[in-house]
């Protein structure tokens, strides 16, 4: 039995897991978020196991970001001091099963007349991202298309997206977690790292040599989070704002998408479950709002229309 199994068999021991994988992510510590997943990984013996453990950091690639320097060249008005850059699966990926799928990047532009990013520490730009009605520089991005790509993570990512437990009922309070399920969980948090560093990288790259600082968001995958990646090195940083961190983001604030459970003999209780949750999906979606990556870009679109 992998150690996790244990772990998982009680909601309150998989939250803690993921709380403490969350302030790893939230100090920037990456190193020490790989340290642990990668402990968890070499003991577990699972095909998703084996498809983390081959998607190294050198595996993986953002490219894209160096068109911003061509994009501001020409640029009047207030300088641009932030990049937005949204990790996401696109949508009704259940019905295009045989395909493999790379998550996208979207990416938006902003000054600081639209959001004072310079002065305004982390933790309240991760705050604002959260925000159910929108943040306050939605719909205010510079007109300016920049086309991003991340590549590597098909294998993995389609993996994830058509896993056959990617939920774990504890109805009669079992001793372990389906083996299955700690798969899932870990790969997902694996590929929330992989992400995370390879956007990093193109961002140090390409973003913090013009002064630039981003805005990164995960999206429509488990676990969804932003955090703030500063321009400046430790000492500055110190000076002028918060040192660069993350939150994670809470699950009410984003779309929740139907999940497939393990294929298996349905009983009553079974059945009793799931029109419950049939009614209680129809129910979200007469009154839920837009979902988190549509909130960072576009609340303020329809207004300006209608101004």
């Amino acid at each position: 039995m992998h150690r996790l199994q244990e772990v998982f068999a009680t909601a309150q021991g998989e939250r803690a897991f993921e709380e403490s994988l969350h302030a790893l992510f939230a100090a920037s510590d990456f190193d020490a978020a790989e340290a642990i997943l990668a402990e968890e990984l070499a003991t577990l013996d699972s095909p998703v196991a084996e498809m983390c453990r081959s998607l190294s950091l050198n595996s993986v690639e953002v490219s894209g970001l160096d068109d911003v320097v061509d994009c501001i060249a020409d640029m009047e008005g207030e300088p641009v001091s932030t990049a937005l850059i949204v990790a996401a699966n696109m949508p009704d990926l259940a019905f295009e099963k045989g395909n493999t799928h790379e998550p996208f990047l979207t990416a938006g532009l902003f000054t600081d007349e639209a959001y004072g990013f310079t002065n305004t520490p982390a933790a309240e730009i991760i705050a604002e991202c959260a925000n159910e009605e929108g943040p306050a520089w939605a719909g205010k991005e510079e007109d300016i298309e920049l086309y991003l790509e991340i590549e590597g993570f098909g294998p993995l990512n389609t993996a994830l997206l058509f896993h056959k437990q990617r939920h774990f009922f504890r109805d009669d309070n079992p001793a372990q977690a389906p083996l299955r399920y700690v798969e899932y969980v870990v790969g997902c948090w694996w590929r929330a790292l992989r992400i995370q560093q390879a956007i990093a990288v193109a961002v140090k790259r390409d973003l913090h040599p013009l002064g630039l600082q981003a805005v990164v968001a995960v999206e429509d995958m488990r676990p969804e989070f932003a955090c703030v990646l500063a321009a400046h090195d430790a000492e500055q940083t110190a000076e002028r704002r918060a040192a660069p961190e993350a939150a994670s983001i809470e699950p009410d604030n984003f779309i929740q998408r139907k999940v497939v459970e393990e294929e298996k003999e349905m009983t009553g209780a079974d059945l009793r479950r799931m029109v419950a949750e049939n009614a209680s999906e129809e129910s979200e979606e007469e009154t839920k709002g837009p979902g988190f990556f549509s909130r960072l870009f576009r609340r303020g679109r329809a207004a300006d229309k209608a101004a």
